[in-house]
C-alpha cells in the first residue's frame, strides 16, 4: 500500500514554492505501514491530467494528498469542493492562458473530497497550526489538480483530495512582501499531520 502526496513547482514570481519543499520532505516515510511517493507537478494546464494519473498508476495509492500555494492566504485551508472549470488572467509556466474552459468536459461540474477535511481542519487547529474549512480551490491550476485528483480517486476507489497553504515567512521576508505566511518549519509539520490523519481517518 502507498499514500501520494503532491505539490507545485514554483510558478509566476514564486519562485521558490513550499509545497515542493513540503511533499519532499515526506517522501520515504511511513504512515501507518504505508510508504509515501511524493511527486511534483508542472504548472502547465496541458501536462497536469496526464501527469496525476500517470502517478496514480504507478503509485496505486490508497490516499493522495494535493498540497497547493494560496498566496494572501493566512491559513492552512483544506478544500472540500473542486469545480469543472479552468479560468486565470495570468499564464502557466507554458505561457498558457485559458480562460473559461472544462476541465473535464464529460466530467460533473463539481467534485467533493472524499478527505475527512473538517476533522483535519480541527485536528490542526486543536495542534495550534492555523487552518479553515475552503470551500473555493480556484480556478487555476490547484484546482484542476484537485478536480482531477478526486475524478480519479472516485473512478479507482482510493481516498483523495487537497490542501491549500499560505506562503512561508523565509520567502517573504527574502523577498520583502507584505503577504500572509506561516513558518516553513509550520508548513511542515502541517503536511505530515495532514496525512497522519487522512491516512487514519474516513469520512
Amino acid at each position: 500500500m502507498s499514500i501520494l502526496v503532491f505539490g507545485f513547482e514554483p510558478f509566476l514570481e514564486y519562485d521558490e514554492n513550499p509545497t515542493e519543499i513540503m511533499v519532499k520532505s515526506l517522501e520515504g516515510r511511513s504512515f501507518g505501514g504505508d510508504l509515501v511517493t511524493a511527486a511534483v507537478l508542472p504548472v502547465d494546464y496541458r501536462r497536469i491530467d496526464e501527469v496525476i494519473t500517470r502517478a496514480v498508476a504507478k503509485a496505486k495509492p490508497t490516499l493522495v494528498i494535493g498540497f497547493g500555494l494560496a498566496a494572501g492566504r493566512e491559513k492552512i485551508t483544506p478544500e472540500k469542493i473542486a469545480v469543472n472549470y479552468r479560468h486565470a488572467e495570468k499564464a502557466d509556466n507554458a505561457g498558457r492562458k485559458v480562460h473559461g474552459s472544462p476541465i473535464d468536459p464529460k466530467g460533473p461540474d463539481g467534485l467533493f473530497s472524499n478527505l475527512p477535511v473538517e476533522g483535519l481542519v480541527a485536528s490542526l487547529n486543536r495542534r495550534g497550526i492555523p487552518a479553515s474549512l475552503s470551500l473555493s480551490a480556484g480556478s487555476f491550476l490547484c484546482n484542476a489538480a484537485m478536480y482531477v485528483t478526486v475524478r480519479e480517486a472516485k473512478e479507482k476507489g482510493f481516498r483523495g483530495g487537497f490542501v491549500h497553504v499560505p506562503c512561508h515567512s523565509e520567502w517573504i521576508a527574502r523577498k520583502k512582501k507584505a503577504t500572509p505566511s506561516l513558518p516553513l518549519d509550520t508548513l511542515l509539520t502541517a503536511a505530515q499531520h495532514s496525512v497522519e490523519y487522512c491516512a487514519s481517518h474516513k469520512v
